[in-house]
């Protein structure tokens, strides 16, 4: 139990899928591992589920975690002001504030209860960076890498598919980015042998590809952008 809160605090968790290896398989078959992940997310607003209000949960609100309460018949709304930086992978905490923290650092605390929403503000994960990035390799052993990233500034947005999801007392909300979508829909093999995307030192650059793969960096962000979603777990 916290000293300062009457509920074992739950928490917020950030992290990418975790289908069968390859992690990342373009439409026509050319299969990637993904190395690493992070993202810097801020200005995170948490919806609450349908009928909590700020009454409900101000006695286990953690230190920097405020609360507004709807207007007009929205919802009420949890906000943390951040940055937290999340290693994807693993789905824990990297940073807070830009200070760096213990691997067993707690997760984000947010009170338990239902949950309907959320959105966040990606900022650069390092001064001048981006506010998400990925680094893939190739899964068949080839030294090739390809980064996947989005720039600080946007706003994502992901909701429950789960009227009642519910994250328990001492357990987590987990937002999930589903690496699995990100390439699925383009060509990447066919658009090597062709020559339309090509190697820079052992790097493939979507955003320098050419022909079928035109455009391939900004379609594969919209697909980073679109497939989201929320979770509770135990832990």
């Amino acid at each position: 139990m916290s000293a300062s809160h009457s509920l074992q605090a739950s928490g917020v968790r950030a992290l990418t899928s975790q289908p069968a290896l390859p992690d990342i398989v373009s439409s026509d078959g050319l299969s990637f591992h993904l190395d690493q992940a992070h993202a810097s997310l801020a200005d995170i607003r948490l919806t609450l589920g349908t009928g909590r209000t700020c009454a409900d949960v101000k006695e286990s609100l953690a230190s920097g975690v405020g609360c507004e309460d709807a207007a007009d018949g929205d919802r009420s709304v949890l906000s943390l002001a951040g940055p937290f930086v999340f290693n994807l992978v693993n789905g824990t905490l990297f940073s807070i504030h830009g200070t760096q923290v213990s691997e067993d650092e707690d997760a984000v605390e947010i009170p338990p209860g239902l949950y309907a929403g959320i959105r966040f503000r990606l900022d650069p994960i390092v001064s001048g960076g981006d506010g998400f990035r990925a680094r893939t390799s190739l899964f068949d052993g080839k030294e090739w890498s390809m980064d996947l990233t989005l720039p600080p500034g946007e706003t994502l947005g992901f909701v429950s598919t789960n009227p009642t999801l519910a994250v328990e007392e001492g357990g987590s909300l987990r937002v999930t980015f589903r690496q699995e979508t990100w390439i699925q829909d383009l060509p990447l093999a066919s658009c090597f042998q062709k020559g339309d995307l090509t190697l820079t030192d052992t790097v493939l650059s979507l955003d320098a590809a050419r022909g079928e793969c035109q455009g391939a960096g900004d379609r594969m962000r919209t697909q980073l952008r679109a497939h989201g979603g929320m979770s509770a777990r135990s832990f």
